[in-house]
This record gives C-alpha cells, sequence and structure tokens, in this order.
C-alpha cells in the first residue's frame, strides 16, 4: 500500500473533512501538521485530525513567521509520495528539493498558484517560478492555476486540478435545519426587524478583506436602504480595530468567529454575502446558503473567485464606494433580481464539492505513484 505524507502548516476546521475523506483503505494517509502560528491563532479557525492518520508537531518560526520548520524527517523518509504546499518559507520544502535531485524522493506541490498579495518578494516569486518545474506533482486549487503553472513550463500530465471546496453538504444540512423561529429569536437579539435587508461579510478580520470600505459602502447603503443592517462573522488580528470602528453604528454587527450551524444561522438570516476585499473559500458557503455574492476588481482574490458567474450568482463591480454601493442597493430592491441571483447561486453549489475533490485529489495522487509515470527534472 502506498503511503502519502501530506505537510500542513496547521488544518482548518473546513479542511478536516476532505482529509477524513481521502484517508481510505486503498491510500495510507498521514497527514502532518502544527499549532497556527501567532498570525493566524487571532483567527480561531484551526482544528484537529484523528490521530489514527495524523501527526502534531513543532513549529519553529524565524524571521516574524517568513520561515518555518517542522521536524519531519521521519515521516519524510517513510513516504513514498510527499506533498507539500507550495510557500518558499517552509524550510523541509528546499530538502524536498534536494532529494528529489538526488533522486531519493518524489514530492507534489499543493497550491494556488502566482502570489497576488502586495507585500510579496519578487525573489521568492521567481524561485516559485523555477522550482515549480521540479516536483513530480501539482495538485492545483483549480482550472486558472493549473493555466497559471503551466505556462510555467510545467507539463500537463503533472498537473491535477483540484477544484478547491469545502464540505458545502453539511453546510447546506444546516441551513435546511434552521426554524423560523430561530431566524426571529436572532433579528430580535440583533434588534434587526423582519423587513429589514441584511448584508452578511464572513471572513478574516484582516487588511485584504476591506472592511474599513465596507462600512463606508454600508453608510452609504443605509442611506438609501434606511432599515440595511450589515453583520460582520470572523476573527483575525484587526477584530478589535473592526470593533472600535463600528462602535458608533448600531446597524453593524460585529460578532465574532462562526462555526458549523451558528454560522449558518447568519447566513439564513442574510440576503446577500459582501465582500469588498479578497474573495476565498466562502464563496462556497455563499452558494449552499443561496447567497449573492457581491465584490470588487482587485488583483489579489483567492482562486476560488473564478466560481463567480457575473449576474448569475453574484457581480464583481469596480472598487468604488459609490458603485458598490449601488450594486448592493440594485440587488436588495429588485426582488426578481435578487430571487434569481440566489437560484444561480444554489445551482452553483452543485458544482462544486468536496466529494469531487477528494476524487480529483486521490486521482493525481495514483498518477503520480504510478512507475511508468516516473518524472525526470525539467
Amino acid at each position: 500500500m502506498s503511503r502519502v505524507l501530506i505537510i500542513q502548516s496547521q488544518v482548518k476546521q473546513y479542511r478536516i473533512p476532505f482529509f477524513i475523506k481521502l484517508h481510505t483503505d486503498s491510500i495510507q494517509l498521514r497527514v502532518a501538521y502544527s499549532q497556527p502560528a501567532v498570525s493566524e491563532g487571532t483567527k480561531k479557525d484551526d482544528g484537529e485530525l484523528p490521530e489514527s492518520f495524523s501527526v502534531r508537531v513543532r513549529a519553529y518560526s524565524a524571521l516574524r513567521e517568513r520561515c518555518l520548520y517542522q521536524p519531519l524527517i521521519k515521516e519524510i523518509a517513510r513516504a513514498d509520495l510527499v506533498i507539500v504546499e507550495q510557500a518558499n518559507k517552509h524550510v523541509i520544502n528546499h530538502v524536498l528539493l534536494l532529494l528529489r535531485f538526488a533522486g531519493l524522493k518524489c514530492f507534489g506541490f499543493w497550491g494556488l498558484g502566482n502570489n497576488k498579495q502586495a507585500d510579496r518578494s519578487r525573489l521568492s516569486e521567481w524561485y516559485k517560478r523555477i522550482t515549480v518545474k521540479w516536483a513530480d506533482s501539482y495538485f492545483a486549487y483549480t482550472a486558472a492555476v493549473a493555466r497559471e503553472v503551466a505556462v510555467l513550463g510545467v507539463p500537463e500530465e503533472r498537473i491535477t486540478v483540484v477544484q478547491n471546496a469545502t464540505d458545502t453538504r453539511e453546510f447546506r444540512n444546516h441551513i435546511l435545519s434552521i426554524k423560523d423561529c430561530e431566524i426571529d429569536l436572532l433579528r430580535t437579539e440583533l434588534r434587526i426587524n423582519n423587513d429589514a435587508s441584511v448584508g452578511l461579510f464572513c471572513g478574516m478580520l484582516d487588511s485584504v478583506k476591506g472592511i474599513p470600505f465596507l462600512i463606508d459602502c454600508s453608510k452609504l447603503i443605509r442611506s438609501k436602504l434606511p432599515e440595511f443592517h450589515l453583520i460582520l462573522v470572523g476573527g483575525g488580528r484587526e477584530q478589535s480595530a473592526i470593533q472600535q470602528l463600528v462602535q458608533d453604528f448600531p446597524w453593524v454587527h460585529a460578532v465574532g468567529p462562526k462555526f458549523g450551524r451558528d454560522k449558518a444561522l447568519f447566513f439564513k438570516l442574510s440576503d446577500l454575502l459582501v465582500l469588498p476585499g479578497r474573495v476565498g473559500l466562502v464563496i462556497l458557503d455563499s452558494f449552499a446558503a443561496g447567497l449573492p455574492l457581491i465584490t470588487v476588481q482587485i488583483p489579489i482574490h483567492g482562486p476560488e473567485v473564478e466560481y463567480l458567474q457575473e449576474g448569475v450568482n453574484g457581480f464583481m463591480v469596480p472598487r468604488d464606494v459609490t458603485t458598490y454601493a449601488d450594486a448592493v442597493v440594485r440587488v436588495l430592491k429588485d426582488r426578481g433580481l435578487l430571487l434569481r441571483l440566489r437560484a444561480g447561486a444554489l445551482k452553483s453549489a452543485d458544482n462544486y464539492s468536496i466529494e469531487a475533490m477528494v476524487q480529483n485529489f486521490r486521482a493525481g495522487i495514483v498518477a503520480c505513484l504510478q512507475p511508468e509515470n516516473a518524472r525526470g527534472l525539467s
């Protein structure tokens, strides 16, 4: 039986169902991970895997978390295939590259392509572009990421499009299980009238999410829709600053991190998802809840933003306060448009499942381990 080691810096709660489903009799899976870094710990979204197929090790970080070492040499030695995050901060990745050069280890990158953050290092990105071709396999988050790495010279037969997803079926079941009386109670607690429109933000409270921009937009939205309320779900390094920012606005509700059914309650209460910053996997929760997504045109979106279909399950507009506010008001005022977008979001949810992701990932592992697929360095 093939032994596969997947190394993660930490395990997010949303990723746990994926690893559990990937762990099968045909693949002896082992997942190695560590406690979240200080900067990640404030999000309070990490989880734990069953000890039967995982190992938690202490991580050593330096250079303000730009360098991370996890002592996993023995685990690597036992594995037939090692899959790592494509991030230069991981010391173990550079060790694997040396082992790959020596013909001693088969490894793959699991990544989201080019780093689109404003503070990215040109030297680091150059190194990633060079070394991406040296891996035996590349597990791409989405089809767009696959095209990016193919342009960099990775042969198509080495690339697996994972179609990154979460366990939205469970989240959908949470949504369906919520009774009207629960929503009425939540409205009462938040002092939101039954006829009020509700915009929902869900994500980490970080600069890339554009919360101050969203607050400015919401002021303008409320001037046109006086009963509009905004709910902010999430935690992060800017949580205290955000709470101070909204303390004078009783129609803005910063409720902190929420998970599972607790999170589903706020999705069920809301009319649409408002994310004027970086969009990631939360788009799938949006679809599962039947909420259209309204975001902005910025270069730092996660690869999952390609799941957005303009006018079908949401809108992407220029990053301008008036333009964004007008888009939200238009959808909320046009009941027919809102219902069409909600139906489109629900239909989109069927296209992206954790079951498909597991199947795609497993197929990539099997292909990589085939003897006839032994790869030389490009």
